[in-house]
């Protein structure tokens, strides 16, 4: 509860301050300043912590075992999609992710192993942000958040409903304090794993990695929501171009 307060009191706080955008801006970025600060912190949290863990991990552990991690990643994110799915109308989508879950759960070894896929059920992601976007909600200004990385405020009022919807947020781990510390960190590490030379290339060895990460991040939302087809492709800028 107080991971769900802190981040409400995050969103809220820069969205209480938003200031349209100049005419003709591609991303609204009225809080620059802040929010480069805030990148700067997280890229230094990168550098300490999570680069080296994941080196470690992507260098140290089997391909095979990385491969039932990320499957297992990626199931635990099925309930939260379903009721997006269902949120948004897309009944045969929100069947299709339970009849993922109940398959790989029964027959996939609790989800580290994906039969589902081959039953013709894939993996079809959905989030609280493209909810928003079908209910009206505007995009927003880009904001960087402490640990939780770039977003604009639609996508993260979206991840804060998604954390209030998902039911592992409120079961028992085992292993106490050090299962809670896994439980959100196996994710994190996952991800930084396998976009491992990507993720250096943008932070590490672009010019401007605060810019080169808000495009991208913009980009890929506004993405999301063309390949749900909420938006006109031809209506979105180029906002890699001149």
């Amino acid at each position: 509860m107080r991971r769900v307060l802190f981040g409400i009191a995050c969103v809220a706080g820069v969205a209480g301050c938003a200031t349209p955008a100049p005419e003709g801006a591609l991303i609204a970025d009225p809080w620059e300043r802040t929010n480069r600060e805030i990148h700067e912190f997280n890229k230094g949290l990168d550098v300490v912590l999570v680069r080296p863990v994941s080196f470690v991990y992507r260098e140290a552990t089997p391909d095979l075992f990385q491969f039932l991690i990320s499957n297992f990643v990626e199931h635990l994110r099925l309930p939260v999609i379903a009721v997006n799915d269902v949120l948004q109308g897309e009944f045969e989508r929100g069947l299709s992710t339970v009849g993922r879950f109940a398959v790989n759960t029964l027959v996939g070894a609790g989800g580290l192993l994906d039969p589902a896929t081959e039953f013709g059920l894939p993996y079809d992601p959905n989030d609280g942000g493209i909810t928003l976007a079908r209910a009206g909600a505007e995009e927003g200004a880009f904001v960087v958040l402490p640990l939780l990385g770039p977003t604009t405020v639609r996508d993260g009022f979206g991840r804060l409903f998604d954390f209030a919807i998902d039911p592992f947020n409120f079961l028992r781990v085992p292993g106490g304090a050090a299962g809670e510390v896994a439980r959100v960190a196996v994710p994190v590490v996952d991800v930084r794993s396998r976009n491992f030379e990507l993720i250096d290339e943008v932070l590490y060895e672009t010019e401007d990695s605060y810019v080169t990460v808000r495009a991208a991040t913009v980009q890929n939302l506004r993405r999301r929501l063309r390949d749900r087809d909420l938006v006109d492709p031809e209506s979105l800028p180029d906002i890699f171009g001149e």
